[in-house]
């Protein structure tokens, strides 16, 4: 197997990858303005970058890894994010988000506990299998993001927005929620409330 090319403490602005990014080890790298539509990456490793600004849509990750990643002002459409895991359900990829637009995007058994997700918005996401225990989701607008099987042990959903949470199919002890967005949790109870 051939050896990953290492790009360390690089500033990639506008950086274009063309159709394919494949066996790049990208340490402590700064992306700015990047646009990535259908990119497929794989076998990359992205270790405490920063995406400034960035837009990716359709980007595809396969047997890559992310952690510690700071996104700021950035716009993902159409991103499946389990790709990002290689072998390891327990390294988190994101250490902050920042202003950032999620729109169509998975969440696929990734390990996002006590992550702060207040400053970003989401649009029809699906979060599947994911650790969430104590994440922050206060204020988020979720435009019918879905959360199924999901750990939500102590989340705070308080001022949140058009979720999509059937409570028999997550852990939700303690988690925090707030009138009257709280009343769509028995959606799929079908209990009708007048």
């Amino acid at each position: 197997m051939a050896s990953k090319l290492r790009r360390q403490g690089e500033v990639l602005s506008a950086f274009d990858p063309g159709a394919e990014l494949r066996d790049t080890e990208f340490i402590d790298c700064t992306f700015e303005g990047c646009r990535w539509n259908g990119v497929r990456v794989q076998n990359c490793t992205f270790s405490g970058c920063r995406f400034l600004r960035c837009q990716f849509s359709a980007v595809v990750f396969s047997f890559c890894l992310m952690k510690d990643a700071v996104m700021e002002g950035c716009a993902f459409r159409g991103i499946s994010w389990g790709g990002l895991q290689g072998r390891s359900a327990l390294v988190q990829p994101f250490a902050r988000l920042k202003n950032c637009v999620f729109q169509y995007n998975e969440f696929s058994g990734m390990a996002l506990a006590g992550f702060d997700f207040s400053t970003c918005q989401f649009r029809e996401c699906v979060f599947d299998d994911c650790k969430l225990t104590g994440a922050g989701f206060h204020g988020v607008p979720l435009g019918r993001t879905a959360f199924s099987r999901c750990d939500l042990q102590k989340a705070d959903f308080r001022m949140a927005e058009a979720y999509a949470i059937n409570p028999t199919d997550n852990r939700m002890k303690g988690a925090r929620f707030s009138f009257p967005d709280v009343v769509a949790l028995l959606d799929s109870s079908g209990i009708q409330i007048e």
